[in-house]
C-alpha cells in the first residue's frame, strides 16, 4: 500500500497562507472557509487547527502581514518630508491595488468571530503612527500648522482608503485614475496647509 506524501509541517504555514490569499482574490470572503483552504493548500483541514487555531488564525496572520507590507509601502525618509508623503499616499494605492486579499482582511470585510489580538491591533497602530511621523516631518516645515499630526494622518488615511476602497470595488468614475488620485494627494496637501 502506498502512503501519501505529507506537506512538512515547515510548509504548511506559508502554503495555507497562500492558498488563503489566492481564495480572497478569486472568491472573496464568501468562499473563505477552512475547507476551501486546506484544499487549495493540499492539506487536511485538522493543519490549519494545528498550525493557526482555525480560520481566525489564518485571518490573524493575513492581518499582520498586509499591516508589516503597509507600512513597508508608506515609509519613507528623504530629505523632503513633503515628498514623501506623497510617496506614502502613492504606496498605499499601489499596497491595495497589489495586495486586494490583504487589504481585504484588513479593511473591507468583517470576518464573523474574527478580532485582531492585541499583538495584530499593535501591527495596525504601528503603521498609523509611521504616517503620523511623517506628517509630523511635515509640520516641522511648516505644514498642516492647523491640526495635530495624528489628526491630519486621520484625514489623509481616510480619504486615500476612501478613494482605493472604491476603486476597488469597480466604482470609479475618474477618465483617468492615477491623475485623480493625484489630485486627490494635491487637494489634501492644500487643504491640509
Amino acid at each position: 500500500m502506498e502512503r501519501t506524501a505529507r506537506t512538512p509541517s515547515n510548509q504548511i504555514g506559508p502554503d495555507v497562507l497562500r492558498a488563503a490569499l489566492a481564495i480572497l482574490d478569486e472568491e472573496g470572503p464568501d468562499g473563505f472557509t477552512v475547507r476551501a483552504i486546506a484544499q487549495r493548500a493540499s492539506v487536511a483541514p485538522m493543519a490549519l487547527y494545528n498550525h493557526f487555531d482555525g480560520v481566525n488564525g489564518v485571518l490573524e496572520a493575513l492581518w499582520i502581514e498586509g499591516f508589516d507590507t503597509l507600512r513597508h509601502a508608506i515609509t519613507f525618509a528623504s530629505a523632503s518630508a513633503q515628498e514623501d508623503l506623497v510617496k506614502a499616499g502613492r504606496g498605499y494605492r499601489q499596497f491595495a491595488l497589489e495586495n486586494h486579499g490583504l487589504y481585504t482582511v484588513m479593511f473591507m470585510h468583517r470576518f464573523r468571530n474574527f478580532e485582531p489580538s492585541l499583538e495584530a491591533s499593535q501591527v495596525a497602530a504601528q503603521t498609523y503612527e509611521a504616517l503620523v511621523l511623517n506628517v509630523g516631518r511635515c509640520q516641522d516645515l511648516g505644514l498642516f500648522d492647523r491640526s495635530s499630526a495624528r489628526d491630519a494622518a486621520q484625514v489623509i488615511w481616510s480619504a486615500c482608503h476612501g478613494y482605493v476602497s472604491l476603486e476597488l470595488l469597480g466604482i470609479n468614475f475618474a477618465a483617468d485614475r492615477d491623475a485623480t488620485f493625484e489630485l486627490l494627494l494635491a487637494t489634501l496637501q492644500n487643504g491640509l496647509r
